[in-house]
């Protein structure tokens, strides 16, 4: 019998490796208790704030308490440099990317709850006499890919009793992949009846917490009078040839002047490449586009810098995309077209190659030569500035020869019209 199990063991630990082999197994709980540990942060008087970005080395923070029924050591505080991430083989503690997050953050992962699963909770100190317009807001950043999740949820009695927590604010499920740092915020009221003392919990919850359990992250916690802030549902950025679709949605708005478009490239730093304007104030969802057109080939980050009417702002999480080079040899029409005076010219070469692009009128007669030499293969684009010549049709050939030895040759119909 004792073979048996010692071999059902074996199996057992074996599986969960194959799910977890990036997660620091030396380090997984120890602490068998089934009993509910609470630690209170030192006293404070209550407050209709709260600003919290636990730089102080005291943790849990004034007034603040942590509550953990699955007997574990829950939520603790990390600091900016920290590598590996605790309990995990890689990573590094990074900061909030508005500059604003100081050194420190509240920090929960696989081992710090129970002996399987993990019911950790990180509660506030009391706010006082919360109104209708009051909010939430924090910043939250999963690092691993497992899938997890951390419920807000508010009690009006007590801190010290999970049950008091009945209403939930919101649930964030982590989807499997790193979400990097994310700003959220949700309103109080109507969930919360105004006139009300509240406490205001992040619950992190994982029934199997070593084959499922994340690292989560929170930082800047403000609740009380503040602004509900921008709510990001979705950010994507999609490549298709030389140009990248970047597409995201809000499900609430407060104050939004707008978005900057940000974009960096390989080893570079964020630059804004163009702004988008938003809805101002609105409860309902928006859709918004921006096109980064002619981009170079390589890997590039995207992100969004939202800009409040007072000039606040804040950034959201960054989307990856890589952009390929041609792989053939093309010429695009030009445009516009028709055209006054100027227009664009667009071509790929597939290699590096020498180049010649005239441009001839209906007679045959060369009117402008605008390119001849050698060019790097990727995209490029030329102006053709017909401000000296009259209306009419004219003729754009592109002549092509590769260092490969392959040619190309492609004429296009232009048309002025002054």
């Amino acid at each position: 019998m004792k073979k048996f199990f010692s071999i059902s063991m074996l199996v057992v630990f074996i599986s969960a490796g194959l799910f977890a082999q990036d997660k620091n197994i030396s380090k997984a709980p120890k602490n068998f208790s089934n009993e509910t540990v609470i630690v209170y942060g030192p006293w404070i008087e209550s407050d209709n704030q709260i600003n919290e970005s636990f730089e102080n080395a005291t943790f849990p923070p004034a007034g603040w308490t942590k509550l953990n029924p699955d007997g574990g050591t829950g939520w603790n505080r990390q600091t900016v440099g920290t590598t590996p991430i605790p309990g995990w083989n890689g990573g590094t503690v990074t900061a909030v990317p508005n500059g604003q997050g100081g050194s420190a953050m509240a920090y929960m992962t696989w081992n710090q709850g129970g002996t399987t699963g993990n019911d950790s909770w990180l509660i506030t100190p009391q706010l006082m006499n919360v109104q209708a317009g009051d909010s939430i807001k924090f910043w939250t950043r999963k690092f691993s890919n497992y899938a997890d999740r951390i419920d807000i949820k508010v009690s009006t009695t007590t801190n010290n009793n999970t049950a008091a927590f009945s209403i939930n604010l919101a649930t964030i499920n982590f989807a499997t992949t790193d979400s990097g740092w994310v700003s959220r915020g949700f309103a109080l009221t109507p969930a919360v009846t105004p006139g009300s003392n509240i406490y205001i919990a992040f619950r992190e919850f994982v029934a199997d917490n070593f084959n499922d359990g994340d690292a989560l992250f929170i930082d800047l916690v403000s609740a009380g009078g503040t602004i509900i802030p921008v709510e990001l549902a979705s950010f994507s950025a999609i490549a298709d040839k030389e140009n990248v679709f970047l597409s995201w949605s809000t499900v609430t708005e407060t104050n939004n002047q707008g978005f900057s478009v940000e974009r960096k490239a390989a080893g570079g730093e964020f630059t804004a490449i163009g702004f988008i304007n938003g809805k101002g104030t609105t409860t309902e969802r928006n859709e918004y586009s921006y096109v980064d057109r002619g981009v170079t080939p390589g890997t590039y980050s995207y992100r969004l810098k939202q800009v409040d009417f007072d000039g606040t702002f804040e950034y959201f999480a960054a989307a990856e995309v890589d952009v390929y080079a041609p792989t053939e040899f093309a010429m695009e029409q030009n445009y516009p077209n028709p055209f006054n005076p100027s227009t664009n010219i667009n071509f790929s070469l597939a290699t590096d190659s020498k180049v010649s692009l005239k441009v001839f009128n209906v007679l045959g007669q060369e009117v402008a030569s605008l390119v001849n030499g050698s060019l790097a293969a990727g995209k490029h684009t030329i102006n053709f500035d017909a401000k000296n010549l009259n209306s009419g049709i004219y003729f754009a050939k592109l002549e092509a020869t590769g260092v490969n030895g392959q040619s190309f040759s492609s004429i296009k119909k232009m048309t002025l019209n002054k």
